[in-house]
């Protein structure tokens, strides 16, 4: 009984740490006013390892608060505080740092 919760557990903590298991209740609220969220098309991302690497670059961009990844639909999700950053500048940022084309919708340029 006991090896199967270590099993349980390293599982659980593998999903968690491949972004697998759903957001905190934190992460669903709501952003607030001076928050935004955009839909980043990243075309040539296709693995979890291509998603790490999106996540990493996007994370270090002073203003972003979360990046959820999709290889399926090859996107990325970013909440950033738009005082301090905005789309254009995350996707550049991707680009340049994980060498992945990031493509923003025509709706988020400003």
């Amino acid at each position: 009984m006991r090896t199967i919760g270590v099993v349980t557990a390293v599982f659980v903590v593998g999903l968690a740490g491949a972004g697998l298991l759903t957001t905190t209740h934190a992460q669903k609220q709501k952003p607030d006013s001076g928050t935004q969220v955009v839909m980043l098309k990243v075309p040539d991302m296709f693995c979890g390892g291509c998603e790490v690497g999106v996540k990493i670059a996007a994370t270090k961009v002073d203003g972003v608060k979360d990046v959820k990844t999709d290889s399926v639909k090859r996107t990325a999700e970013v909440t950033f505080d738009t005082s301090k950053t905005n789309a254009e500048a995350i996707a550049s940022a991707i680009t340049k740092n994980s060498g992945f084309k990031v493509e923003v919708p025509k709706a988020a340029k400003k």
